[in-house]
Protein backbone atom coordinates (compact mmCIF):
# COMPACT_ATOMS: atom_id res chain seq x y z
CA UNK A 1 0.00 0.00 0.00
CA UNK A 2 2.60 2.39 0.72
CA UNK A 3 4.79 1.70 -2.54
CA UNK A 4 1.39 2.17 -4.45
CA UNK A 5 1.18 5.58 -2.82
CA UNK A 6 4.65 6.59 -3.71
CA UNK A 7 3.86 5.50 -7.07
CA UNK A 8 1.03 7.61 -7.43
CA UNK A 9 2.63 10.43 -6.13
CA UNK A 10 5.40 10.57 -8.37
CA UNK A 11 2.84 10.09 -11.37
CA UNK A 12 1.44 12.66 -9.94
CA UNK A 13 4.34 15.52 -9.36
CA UNK A 14 5.35 14.20 -13.68
CA UNK A 15 2.16 15.07 -14.77
CA UNK A 16 2.22 18.48 -12.91
CA UNK A 17 6.08 19.24 -14.28
CA UNK A 18 5.06 18.88 -18.02
CA UNK A 19 1.88 21.07 -17.67
CA UNK A 20 3.90 23.87 -15.76
CA UNK A 21 6.78 23.16 -18.39
CA UNK A 22 4.63 23.23 -21.47
CA UNK A 23 3.09 26.57 -20.29
CA UNK A 24 6.20 28.74 -19.05
CA UNK A 25 7.91 27.74 -22.81
CA UNK A 26 4.32 29.23 -24.35
CA UNK A 27 4.64 32.03 -21.80
CA UNK A 28 8.32 32.35 -22.98
CA UNK A 29 7.37 32.42 -26.49
CA UNK A 30 4.88 35.23 -26.20
CA UNK A 31 6.77 37.22 -23.65
CA UNK A 32 9.43 37.40 -26.42
CA UNK A 33 6.74 38.16 -29.35
CA UNK A 34 5.32 41.18 -27.18
CA UNK A 35 9.32 42.07 -27.20
CA UNK A 36 10.20 42.06 -30.21
CA UNK A 37 7.15 43.91 -31.02
CA UNK A 38 7.90 46.49 -28.49
CA UNK A 39 11.65 46.80 -29.77
CA UNK A 40 10.51 46.97 -33.35
CA UNK A 41 7.99 50.09 -32.56
CA UNK A 42 10.65 51.88 -30.31
CA UNK A 43 13.09 51.83 -33.15
CA UNK A 44 10.55 52.64 -35.55
CA UNK A 45 9.60 55.78 -32.87
CA UNK A 46 13.22 56.36 -32.11
CA UNK A 47 14.00 56.99 -35.62
CA UNK A 48 10.26 59.18 -36.14
CA UNK A 49 11.62 61.27 -33.39
CA UNK A 50 15.34 61.86 -35.04
CA UNK A 51 13.78 62.52 -38.38
CA UNK A 52 11.36 65.10 -35.94
CA UNK A 53 14.17 66.56 -34.35
CA UNK A 54 16.09 66.72 -37.09
CA UNK A 55 13.13 69.12 -39.06
CA UNK A 56 13.24 70.98 -35.80
CA UNK A 57 16.72 71.54 -35.19
CA UNK A 58 17.02 72.66 -38.78
CA UNK A 59 14.17 75.11 -39.62
CA UNK A 60 15.65 76.58 -42.78
CA UNK A 61 16.53 72.97 -44.45
CA UNK A 62 20.19 73.47 -45.39
CA UNK A 63 21.67 70.66 -46.91
CA UNK A 64 25.19 71.19 -45.42
CA UNK A 65 25.67 68.36 -42.98
CA UNK A 66 27.57 71.24 -39.92
CA UNK A 67 26.45 75.07 -40.52
CA UNK A 68 26.58 77.58 -37.45
CA UNK A 69 26.41 81.34 -37.75
CA UNK A 70 27.60 84.16 -35.08
CA UNK A 71 27.72 87.55 -33.86
CA UNK A 72 30.96 88.81 -34.97
CA UNK A 73 31.48 91.02 -32.25
CA UNK A 74 30.20 89.02 -29.19
CA UNK A 75 30.51 85.37 -30.66
CA UNK A 76 26.68 84.67 -29.64
CA UNK A 77 25.82 81.75 -31.62
CA UNK A 78 22.35 82.73 -33.56
CA UNK A 79 22.11 79.33 -35.79
CA UNK A 80 23.53 75.92 -34.89
CA UNK A 81 23.64 72.61 -37.04
CA UNK A 82 25.81 70.14 -35.66
CA UNK A 83 28.46 72.79 -34.80
CA UNK A 84 30.32 70.93 -32.67
CA UNK A 85 31.06 67.10 -35.06
CA UNK A 86 34.19 66.67 -36.92
CA UNK A 87 34.51 67.77 -40.28
CA UNK A 88 37.36 68.39 -42.82
CA UNK A 89 38.53 72.31 -43.11
CA UNK A 90 40.00 71.66 -46.40
CA UNK A 91 41.31 75.06 -47.77
CA UNK A 92 39.76 77.40 -45.07
CA UNK A 93 42.83 76.08 -43.58
CA UNK A 94 44.04 79.32 -45.13
CA UNK A 95 42.60 81.39 -42.82
CA UNK A 96 44.72 80.75 -39.72
CA UNK A 97 47.87 80.47 -41.93
CA UNK A 98 47.43 83.80 -43.20
CA UNK A 99 46.59 85.22 -40.01
CA UNK A 100 49.85 84.25 -38.23
CA UNK A 101 51.39 85.51 -41.52
CA UNK A 102 49.93 88.97 -40.83
CA UNK A 103 50.78 88.89 -37.50
CA UNK A 104 54.57 87.51 -37.53
CA UNK A 105 55.88 88.91 -40.61
CA UNK A 106 56.29 92.27 -42.16
CA UNK A 107 54.28 92.64 -45.61
CA UNK A 108 57.40 93.52 -47.24
CA UNK A 109 59.40 90.09 -46.16
CA UNK A 110 60.76 88.76 -49.42
CA UNK A 111 58.92 84.98 -49.34
CA UNK A 112 61.27 82.42 -50.97
CA UNK A 113 60.18 79.17 -52.09
CA UNK A 114 62.15 76.21 -51.49
CA UNK A 115 62.60 72.95 -53.14
CA UNK A 116 59.95 71.54 -50.91
CA UNK A 117 57.45 73.86 -50.79
CA UNK A 118 57.19 73.44 -54.40
CA UNK A 119 57.44 69.97 -54.67
CA UNK A 120 56.62 68.58 -51.59
CA UNK A 121 52.44 69.42 -51.61
CA UNK A 122 50.31 66.59 -52.92
CA UNK A 123 48.81 65.59 -56.09
CA UNK A 124 46.07 67.88 -57.28
CA UNK A 125 46.85 70.56 -54.80
CA UNK A 126 45.69 73.99 -55.78
CA UNK A 127 48.71 76.12 -56.45
CA UNK A 128 49.56 79.30 -58.67
CA UNK A 129 53.04 77.22 -60.50
CA UNK A 130 55.55 78.96 -58.24
CA UNK A 131 58.93 77.53 -59.03
CA UNK A 132 61.99 76.62 -56.81
CA UNK A 133 63.90 79.53 -55.07
CA UNK A 134 61.03 82.09 -56.84
CA UNK A 135 60.65 85.39 -54.18
CA UNK A 136 57.67 87.56 -53.67
CA UNK A 137 56.48 90.07 -51.21
CA UNK A 138 54.51 88.52 -48.04
CA UNK A 139 52.01 90.62 -49.06
CA UNK A 140 51.84 89.36 -52.80
CA UNK A 141 51.71 85.83 -50.79
CA UNK A 142 48.98 86.68 -48.66
CA UNK A 143 46.67 87.48 -52.40
CA UNK A 144 47.91 84.22 -53.43
CA UNK A 145 46.80 82.26 -50.08
CA UNK A 146 43.64 83.87 -49.75
CA UNK A 147 42.32 84.74 -53.34
CA UNK A 148 43.95 81.56 -55.24
CA UNK A 149 44.63 79.03 -52.36
CA UNK A 150 48.03 78.51 -53.94
CA UNK A 151 49.09 75.50 -51.35
CA UNK A 152 52.89 76.00 -52.13
CA UNK A 153 53.02 79.52 -50.93
CA UNK A 154 51.88 78.25 -47.40
CA UNK A 155 54.12 76.25 -47.51
CA UNK A 156 56.72 78.67 -48.10
CA UNK A 157 54.90 81.01 -45.43
CA UNK A 158 55.47 78.16 -42.89
CA UNK A 159 59.12 77.81 -43.36
CA UNK A 160 59.60 81.46 -43.23
CA UNK A 161 57.79 82.21 -40.30
CA UNK A 162 59.24 78.55 -38.55
CA UNK A 163 61.76 77.48 -40.16
CA UNK A 164 60.20 74.14 -40.78
CA UNK A 165 56.57 73.08 -41.68
CA UNK A 166 56.25 71.20 -38.57
CA UNK A 167 57.37 73.67 -36.07
CA UNK A 168 54.32 75.99 -37.80
CA UNK A 169 51.76 73.66 -37.71
CA UNK A 170 52.51 73.44 -34.13
CA UNK A 171 52.06 77.03 -34.02
CA UNK A 172 48.67 76.65 -35.68
CA UNK A 173 47.58 74.45 -32.98
CA UNK A 174 48.75 76.30 -30.11
CA UNK A 175 47.22 79.60 -31.91
CA UNK A 176 43.85 77.91 -32.18
CA UNK A 177 44.00 76.36 -28.77
CA UNK A 178 44.44 79.87 -27.40
CA UNK A 179 41.50 81.57 -29.87
CA UNK A 180 39.06 78.79 -28.36
CA UNK A 181 38.93 76.05 -30.70
CA UNK A 182 38.90 72.92 -28.39
CA UNK A 183 37.96 70.56 -31.38
CA UNK A 184 40.73 71.31 -33.52
CA UNK A 185 43.93 69.49 -34.77
CA UNK A 186 46.09 70.78 -37.89
CA UNK A 187 48.38 68.91 -39.66
CA UNK A 188 49.54 71.23 -42.90
CA UNK A 189 49.11 74.84 -43.65
CA UNK A 190 46.63 74.12 -46.59
CA UNK A 191 44.10 71.81 -45.64
CA UNK A 192 45.09 68.95 -48.39
CA UNK A 193 43.17 66.30 -46.53
CA UNK A 194 44.36 63.95 -43.85
CA UNK A 195 42.48 62.13 -41.21
CA UNK A 196 44.06 64.14 -38.37
CA UNK A 197 43.43 67.55 -39.79
CA UNK A 198 40.24 68.34 -38.45
CA UNK A 199 37.82 71.23 -36.82
CA UNK A 200 34.35 72.21 -36.26
CA UNK A 201 32.27 74.59 -37.58
CA UNK A 202 32.07 76.41 -34.30
CA UNK A 203 35.61 76.26 -33.90
CA UNK A 204 35.91 77.93 -37.77
CA UNK A 205 33.98 80.24 -36.86
CA UNK A 206 35.98 81.37 -33.45
CA UNK A 207 38.98 81.48 -36.00
CA UNK A 208 37.60 83.72 -38.13
CA UNK A 209 36.12 85.93 -35.69
CA UNK A 210 39.63 86.28 -34.40
CA UNK A 211 40.83 86.75 -38.18
CA UNK A 212 38.65 89.69 -39.08
CA UNK A 213 40.16 92.12 -36.20
CA UNK A 214 42.88 92.87 -38.57
CA UNK A 215 41.90 95.01 -41.15
CA UNK A 216 44.78 93.73 -43.49
CA UNK A 217 43.16 90.43 -42.94
CA UNK A 218 39.46 91.74 -44.40
CA UNK A 219 41.21 93.59 -47.46
CA UNK A 220 42.41 90.15 -48.61
CA UNK A 221 39.37 88.34 -48.67
CA UNK A 222 37.32 91.08 -49.99
CA UNK A 223 39.77 91.86 -52.74
CA UNK A 224 38.45 90.19 -56.10
CA UNK A 225 41.01 90.21 -58.38
CA UNK A 226 44.83 90.87 -57.56
CA UNK A 227 48.56 90.81 -59.74
CA UNK A 228 51.42 89.51 -58.55
CA UNK A 229 54.25 91.43 -61.54
CA UNK A 230 56.87 89.61 -62.35
CA UNK A 231 59.32 87.79 -60.44
CA UNK A 232 63.26 86.99 -60.15
CA UNK A 233 61.96 83.60 -62.21
CA UNK A 234 59.00 84.52 -64.02
CA UNK A 235 58.82 87.06 -66.76
CA UNK A 236 54.69 87.13 -66.67
CA UNK A 237 52.13 88.53 -64.50
CA UNK A 238 50.03 86.03 -62.64
CA UNK A 239 46.68 87.15 -62.27
CA UNK A 240 44.67 86.04 -59.30
CA UNK A 241 40.57 85.65 -58.68
CA UNK A 242 39.13 85.48 -56.11
CA UNK A 243 37.43 81.92 -56.07
CA UNK A 244 34.49 83.32 -53.29
CA UNK A 245 31.06 84.19 -55.38
CA UNK A 246 29.34 85.74 -53.03
CA UNK A 247 31.40 89.22 -53.61
CA UNK A 248 31.65 88.72 -57.32
CA UNK A 249 28.81 91.28 -58.55
CA UNK A 250 28.81 88.74 -61.77
CA UNK A 251 28.10 85.33 -60.29
CA UNK A 252 24.51 84.76 -59.68
CA UNK A 253 25.50 83.95 -56.15
CA UNK A 254 26.71 87.43 -55.36
CA UNK A 255 25.67 88.72 -51.91
CA UNK A 256 25.81 92.57 -51.47
CA UNK A 257 26.31 92.23 -47.74
CA UNK A 258 29.25 89.84 -47.60
CA UNK A 259 32.42 91.43 -47.16
CA UNK A 260 34.47 88.06 -47.83
CA UNK A 261 35.71 84.98 -47.00
CA UNK A 262 37.32 81.62 -47.57
CA UNK A 263 36.47 78.69 -49.70
CA UNK A 264 37.73 75.05 -49.56
CA UNK A 265 37.22 71.66 -51.05
CA UNK A 266 38.12 67.67 -50.96
CA UNK A 267 36.37 64.61 -51.80
CA UNK A 268 36.09 63.89 -47.97
CA UNK A 269 35.51 67.58 -46.84
CA UNK A 270 32.71 67.96 -49.48
CA UNK A 271 32.32 72.13 -49.85
CA UNK A 272 33.40 74.24 -47.25
CA UNK A 273 32.75 77.99 -46.79
CA UNK A 274 33.87 80.45 -44.14
CA UNK A 275 32.16 84.09 -44.92
CA UNK A 276 32.10 87.83 -43.42
CA UNK A 277 29.23 89.58 -43.89
CA UNK A 278 27.85 92.97 -42.61
CA UNK A 279 24.69 94.55 -42.66
CA UNK A 280 24.19 98.53 -41.15
CA UNK A 281 25.35 97.85 -37.31
CA UNK A 282 25.00 94.15 -38.17
CA UNK A 283 28.22 91.65 -38.51
CA UNK A 284 27.89 87.57 -39.05
CA UNK A 285 30.11 84.79 -39.67
CA UNK A 286 28.58 81.90 -41.28
CA UNK A 287 30.65 78.76 -41.63
CA UNK A 288 29.10 75.89 -43.88
CA UNK A 289 30.71 72.26 -43.98
CA UNK A 290 30.65 69.02 -45.56
CA UNK A 291 28.08 70.84 -48.16
CA UNK A 292 27.29 69.73 -51.93
CA UNK A 293 29.05 72.24 -54.63
CA UNK A 294 26.68 75.42 -55.06
CA UNK A 295 25.09 74.59 -52.37
CA UNK A 296 27.37 76.07 -50.08
CA UNK A 297 26.48 79.71 -51.43
CA UNK A 298 22.83 78.76 -51.18
CA UNK A 299 22.84 77.62 -47.69
CA UNK A 300 25.41 81.06 -46.32
CA UNK A 301 22.98 83.21 -48.11
CA UNK A 302 20.37 81.73 -46.43
CA UNK A 303 21.98 81.16 -42.98
CA UNK A 304 22.90 85.48 -43.48
CA UNK A 305 19.46 86.42 -44.19
CA UNK A 306 17.99 84.28 -41.21
CA UNK A 307 20.33 86.08 -38.92
CA UNK A 308 19.88 89.95 -40.24
CA UNK A 309 16.41 89.49 -39.81
CA UNK A 310 16.67 87.76 -35.76
CA UNK A 311 18.32 91.03 -34.47
CA UNK A 312 16.47 93.52 -31.82
CA UNK A 313 17.16 96.38 -29.85
CA UNK A 314 17.40 95.33 -26.13
CA UNK A 315 17.69 96.95 -22.82
CA UNK A 316 20.58 95.43 -21.07
CA UNK A 317 21.49 97.84 -18.16
CA UNK A 318 20.75 101.14 -16.29
CA UNK A 319 23.27 102.82 -15.28
CA UNK A 320 21.99 104.48 -12.42
CA UNK A 321 20.98 100.74 -10.55
CA UNK A 322 24.83 100.38 -10.52
CA UNK A 323 27.18 101.71 -7.35
CA UNK A 324 30.10 100.52 -6.11
CA UNK A 325 33.30 101.66 -4.40
CA UNK A 326 36.54 100.60 -4.02
CA UNK A 327 40.17 101.69 -2.01
CA UNK A 328 42.72 103.59 -3.57
CA UNK A 329 46.75 103.85 -2.50
CA UNK A 330 49.80 105.58 -3.07
CA UNK A 331 52.88 103.23 -3.18
CA UNK A 332 55.85 104.64 -1.78
CA UNK A 333 59.28 102.74 -1.41
CA UNK A 334 57.27 99.37 -2.43
CA UNK A 335 54.59 99.87 0.19
CA UNK A 336 51.17 100.76 -0.46
CA UNK A 337 49.55 103.56 1.54
CA UNK A 338 45.82 103.93 2.07
CA UNK A 339 44.63 106.80 0.89
CA UNK A 340 41.00 106.56 1.15
CA UNK A 341 38.17 104.89 -1.34
CA UNK A 342 36.75 106.01 -4.57
CA UNK A 343 32.87 106.13 -5.10
CA UNK A 344 32.49 104.10 -8.94
CA UNK A 345 29.48 104.95 -11.94
CA UNK A 346 28.81 103.43 -14.78
CA UNK A 347 29.27 105.75 -17.85
CA UNK A 348 26.35 105.03 -20.10
CA UNK A 349 23.25 102.93 -20.24
CA UNK A 350 23.25 99.81 -22.38
CA UNK A 351 20.52 99.17 -25.72
CA UNK A 352 22.08 96.45 -27.52
CA UNK A 353 20.89 94.81 -31.32
CA UNK A 354 20.81 91.27 -29.87
CA UNK A 355 19.47 88.15 -31.80
CA UNK A 356 15.86 87.47 -30.41
CA UNK A 357 17.24 84.39 -28.91
CA UNK A 358 19.33 85.76 -26.59
CA UNK A 359 17.82 85.36 -22.93
CA UNK A 360 18.64 88.88 -21.27
CA UNK A 361 18.62 88.09 -17.90
CA UNK A 362 21.35 85.21 -18.59
CA UNK A 363 23.43 88.10 -19.49
CA UNK A 364 26.11 88.78 -16.30
CA UNK A 365 28.03 91.88 -15.03
CA UNK A 366 31.27 91.08 -14.30
CA UNK A 367 33.04 93.98 -12.71
CA UNK A 368 37.04 94.19 -14.48
CA UNK A 369 39.11 96.65 -12.42
CA UNK A 370 42.93 95.98 -11.08
CA UNK A 371 44.02 96.37 -8.03
CA UNK A 372 45.73 98.30 -6.35
CA UNK A 373 43.95 101.02 -7.49
CA UNK A 374 46.88 104.08 -7.44
CA UNK A 375 46.42 107.40 -6.73
CA UNK A 376 46.18 110.18 -7.44
CA UNK A 377 42.26 110.14 -8.69
CA UNK A 378 40.25 112.60 -10.18
CA UNK A 379 36.92 112.90 -11.20
CA UNK A 380 35.57 111.27 -14.04
CA UNK A 381 38.70 108.97 -14.40
CA UNK A 382 38.43 105.50 -16.18
CA UNK A 383 39.26 103.12 -13.18
CA UNK A 384 38.31 99.74 -14.84
CA UNK A 385 35.28 98.04 -17.04
CA UNK A 386 31.81 96.85 -16.36
CA UNK A 387 31.95 93.71 -18.96
CA UNK A 388 28.42 92.24 -20.02
CA UNK A 389 29.33 88.47 -20.59
CA UNK A 390 26.95 86.36 -22.49
CA UNK A 391 27.86 82.31 -22.85
CA UNK A 392 31.26 82.66 -21.43
CA UNK A 393 31.32 86.12 -24.53
CA UNK A 394 32.30 89.43 -23.51
CA UNK A 395 29.01 91.14 -25.93
CA UNK A 396 29.91 94.40 -24.29
CA UNK A 397 31.85 96.94 -21.99
CA UNK A 398 31.46 99.89 -20.64
CA UNK A 399 33.70 102.29 -18.41
CA UNK A 400 33.90 102.25 -14.73
CA UNK A 401 34.21 106.18 -13.64
CA UNK A 402 35.45 107.71 -10.58
CA UNK A 403 32.78 110.40 -8.57
CA UNK A 404 35.13 111.97 -6.24
CA UNK A 405 38.67 113.15 -6.13
CA UNK A 406 41.22 111.48 -4.17
CA UNK A 407 45.20 113.32 -3.80
CA UNK A 408 48.43 111.42 -3.13
CA UNK A 409 50.93 112.58 0.53
CA UNK A 410 53.55 114.94 -0.73
CA UNK A 411 56.16 112.50 -0.87
CA UNK A 412 58.11 115.35 1.67
CA UNK A 413 55.32 114.68 3.91
CA UNK A 414 56.09 111.03 3.67
CA UNK A 415 59.46 110.76 4.24
CA UNK A 416 59.26 112.61 7.49
CA UNK A 417 56.75 110.54 8.58
CA UNK A 418 58.90 107.58 7.75
CA UNK A 419 61.92 109.27 9.19
CA UNK A 420 59.29 109.96 12.53
CA UNK A 421 58.62 106.33 12.38
CA UNK A 422 62.01 104.97 12.18
CA UNK A 423 62.84 106.89 15.51
CA UNK A 424 59.15 106.07 16.85
CA UNK A 425 60.12 102.09 15.96
CA UNK A 426 64.28 102.22 17.79
CA UNK A 427 62.48 103.82 20.93
CA UNK A 428 60.06 100.68 20.77
CA UNK A 429 62.89 98.49 20.43
CA UNK A 430 65.36 99.95 22.81
CA UNK A 431 61.71 99.55 25.31
CA UNK A 432 61.31 96.46 24.04
CA UNK A 433 65.17 95.07 25.25
CA UNK A 434 64.33 97.56 28.66
CA UNK A 435 61.10 95.19 29.12
CA UNK A 436 62.91 92.08 27.71
CA UNK A 437 65.76 92.95 30.56
CA UNK A 438 63.65 93.63 33.40
CA UNK A 439 61.17 90.77 32.68
CA UNK A 440 64.78 88.64 33.11
CA UNK A 441 65.77 90.94 36.21
CA UNK A 442 62.66 90.38 38.26
CA UNK A 443 62.76 86.75 36.97
CA UNK A 444 66.09 85.94 38.53
CA UNK A 445 65.38 88.27 41.65
CA UNK A 446 62.09 86.14 42.49
CA UNK A 447 64.04 82.41 41.76
CA UNK A 448 67.07 83.42 44.05
CA UNK A 449 64.56 85.00 46.52
CA UNK A 450 62.22 81.66 46.65
CA UNK A 451 65.64 79.74 47.05
CA UNK A 452 66.94 81.48 49.89
CA UNK A 453 63.56 81.85 51.32
CA UNK A 454 63.73 77.94 50.96
CA UNK A 455 67.17 77.75 52.24
CA UNK A 456 66.29 79.74 55.82
CA UNK A 457 63.45 77.93 56.21
CA UNK A 458 65.20 74.39 55.97
CA UNK A 459 68.07 75.48 58.48
CA UNK A 460 64.82 76.93 60.98
CA UNK A 461 63.41 73.56 60.76
CA UNK A 462 66.74 72.09 60.82
CA UNK A 463 67.40 74.12 64.25
CA UNK A 464 63.91 72.93 65.69
CA UNK A 465 64.34 69.45 65.30
CA UNK A 466 67.94 69.46 66.93
CA UNK A 467 66.23 71.41 69.85
CA UNK A 468 63.50 68.90 69.89
CA UNK A 469 66.00 65.66 69.96
CA UNK A 470 68.58 67.43 72.92
CA UNK A 471 64.94 68.01 75.11
CA UNK A 472 63.69 64.59 74.35
CA UNK A 473 66.62 62.76 75.88
CA UNK A 474 65.84 60.78 79.14
CA UNK A 475 67.41 62.29 82.42
CA UNK A 476 70.66 60.08 84.17
CA UNK A 477 69.73 59.41 87.81
CA UNK A 478 71.50 61.71 90.48
CA UNK A 479 74.25 59.83 92.50
CA UNK A 480 74.72 60.50 95.91
CA UNK A 481 77.65 61.75 96.63
CA UNK A 482 79.70 60.30 99.32
CA UNK A 483 80.20 63.24 101.14
CA UNK A 484 76.95 64.32 101.74
CA UNK A 485 76.66 60.46 102.95
CA UNK A 486 79.22 60.97 105.51
CA UNK A 487 77.64 64.21 106.52
CA UNK A 488 74.14 62.88 106.98
CA UNK A 489 75.59 60.41 109.14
Amino acid sequence: MNFYNIIKKFICFILLYTIFISNTSQFYIFANQIEETTTKQNIEQNQQDIEQNEQLEDPLALTAKSAVLIDAKTGIVIYDKNKDIKSYPASTTKILTALLAIENTNLTDILTHSHNAVFNIEPGSSHIGMRENEQITMEQALHGVLLASANEVCMAIAEHISGTVEEFVELMNEKAKEIGAKNTHFVNPHGFHNDNHYTTSYDMALIMKEAIKNEEFVNYISTTTYTIPVTNIVNEERILNNSNKLILKTSPYYYEYCIGGKTGFTDEAGNTLVTYAKKDNMELICVVMQDDGTKVYEDTKTLFEYGFSSYEQKEIFDKESYKSKEEVVQIFKNEEIPLGEIYLSASDNVKLNLPKNVDVSKIEKVTDIQTPIVGPINIGDKVGNLNFVYEDNIIYSIDLLSDNKIDIVDEAKLERQEKMKSIFKAILNILKYILIGLIIFIIAFLTLAFIVRNILKYRRRRRRMNRYRYNSRPLKPIKKSKKRKNYLK
